[in-house]
């Protein structure tokens, strides 16, 4: 043998050493590491199949063509007559076969009192309406008629029963007397779903919570712990890739040895890059992704709203500060608005998110009202420092607004800054959802493409879940082969 290539072996050898010290010295951190996400990794996709069923609302139904609500300032014996400020939101809807305002009065004392409801044609006050609509919702969400309710609680916080990554406030939590412990948490001014959970569902989630997101944990002692474990993790799994990549280029890779190694090494090549790709992208996202900013609240109405006309054909009327002035934002129509000299309005409907509509005392159809609306949230919330670029409507979730965001339509306003900044607000309520910038996105797909492997959604959601948890499961054999390994060696050794 030529003197080169046995000094190419002999160096080989050294690095290879190297590598193997490592791959042993952290063999027992990495497997429980592997097993801890890994089988928490696993269990993910299992809890999601297992899940609660939503079922879809039915189709709001229409305002009377022929109404002519009553003035809000002769509701709750002219109680917000003089003191406009004192409303946080108005909306007119349709409660059972009646038109209804709901009227949401500002906080007192820090908190947010429970909304009331008045009959829009004579102004009577619907009693126990709100609790009434809570349980209409929860009912047909969960599809459910018949079943008595337990319990019917409102919800003005975030604690463990309804942690802080369902988003939305306040809330009625509607417990169903069911054998599965079904419970359904509602938010009826946005008439949508908070959260939904039985027995099984919260048994799972309090397992992946303790093993995969430490939520048990401060914040200083999850970052470190998760970095640590992580960490070393991928130095093992490295370690092993690199082991592999020199013994098949020295051609050292020996078939005659044991069953267990020969399947460690095997299953580790096949398995191993996944787990790489996995570990690495979790670490990614625990140091990249950060906690959206802190913004004021959504400003009472400036003005005690007014509305004398009704167009035929809406399902929801808003009220909404536009720029000093209060106007009605439309929420559901059974054909696109048009009007008069704003007839351009229609065109805009052909396109597939078009900006919504918005109506004055009067009924009338506002010109530019909907990017005069996203401007007037933006400087609400504080942000003035570069021109926006543009503004769209999201109406459903997907790509960088998904749909742990809750909130649904929104508007997406993109400035025009060097960050790529895109700030996504609910027109309805005010109400601050999300801040996406160019570093923001790259965390994110990161996270979509390698941690949840979204590359595979054209092959289906089940599908998806089922490669992934089937290459984390991998990974778990792979741990505990190695662990095996090592403790076979260190018996030998003693």
């Amino acid at each position: 043998m030529k003197r080169e290539e046995l000094l190419i072996q002999s160096s080989s050898a050294q690095r290879l050493a190297g590598w193997v010290r490592w791959h042993r010295a952290l063999a027992w951190v990495a497997g429980v590491s592997v097993l801890i996400w890994g089988l928490s990794g696993v269990m993910h996709p299992i809890m999601s199949a297992l899940s609660p069923k939503v079922n879809p609302l039915p189709p709001a139904a229409a305002l009377p063509a022929t109404l002519t609500p009553v003035a809000l300032a002769s509701l709750a014996e002219g109680r917000w007559a003089d003191k406009a400020h004192s409303l946080q939101s108005v909306r007119l809807l349709m409660l059972a076969d009646q038109a209804a305002w709901r009227v949401q009065e500002a906080r007192v004392d820090g908190k947010l009192p429970a909304a009331r409801w008045f009959n829009a044609s004579s102004g009577a006050e619907l009693v126990d309406a709100e609790t009434q609509q809570a349980e209409k919702l929860a009912r047909a969400l969960v599809g459910d008629a018949q079943s008595e309710i337990r319990s019917m609680t409102r919800v003005t916080e975030f604690g463990r029963d309804y942690p802080s990554i369902n988003k939305l406030l306040p809330v009625w939590r509607v417990e169903f007397a069911r054998d599965d412990g079904m419970i359904a948490f509602v938010d009826t001014e946005g008439q949508r779903l908070a959260a939904l959970s039985d027995q099984t569902k919260r048994t799972l989630m309090g397992v992946f919570v303790l093993l995969h997101t430490w939520a048990w944990a401060s914040e200083p002692v999850k970052q470190i712990g998760i970095s640590v474990m992580l960490g070393l993790t991928l130095v093992t799994m490295l370690a092993g890739l690199v082991m592999y990549l020199i013994r098949w280029r020295t051609k050292t890779l020996r078939p005659n040895q044991p069953r267990m190694r020969r399947l460690h090494r095997q299953l580790g090549l096949i398995a191993g890059v996944a787990g790489v790709c996995i570990a690495l992208s979790g670490l990614f996202h625990l140091w990249f992704s950060r906690t959206p900013p802190v913004v004021p609240a959504p400003a009472a109405l400036a003005n005690l709203p007014q509305l004398h006309a009704i167009p035929a054909g809406l399902t929801g009327l808003t009220a909404v500060n536009v720029a000093g002035q209060t106007l009605w934002l439309v929420q559901g129509a059974a054909k696109p608005m048009q009007g008069g000299e704003h007839a351009h309005h229609a065109a805009a409907a052909e396109k597939p998110n078009p900006l919504p509509t918005y109506l004055n005392h009067h009924g009338q159809v506002v010109a530019g009202a909907a990017e005069l609306h996203a401007a007037t949230l933006m400087q609400a919330m504080g942000v003035s420092a570069a021109p926006i670029q543009s503004i769209e409507l999201i109406s459903k979730f997907g790509g960088e607004y998904g749909f742990f965001q809750k909130r649904l339509p929104v508007y997406r306003v993109n400035l025009a800054n060097t960050a790529q900044s895109s700030w996504y607000i609910e027109p309805a309520t005010g109400q601050f959802s999300n801040l996406v910038e160019q570093r923001d996105r790259l965390e994110g797909y990161s996270f979509a493409y390698l941690h949840k492997w979204h590359w595979l959604d054209g092959l289906g959601k089940t599908t998806r879940d089922i490669i992934l948890a089937s290459f984390a499961a991998a990974n778990v054999v792979l741990a505990v082969l190695g662990m095996l390994l090592w403790r076979r060696r260190r018996k030998k050794s003693v």
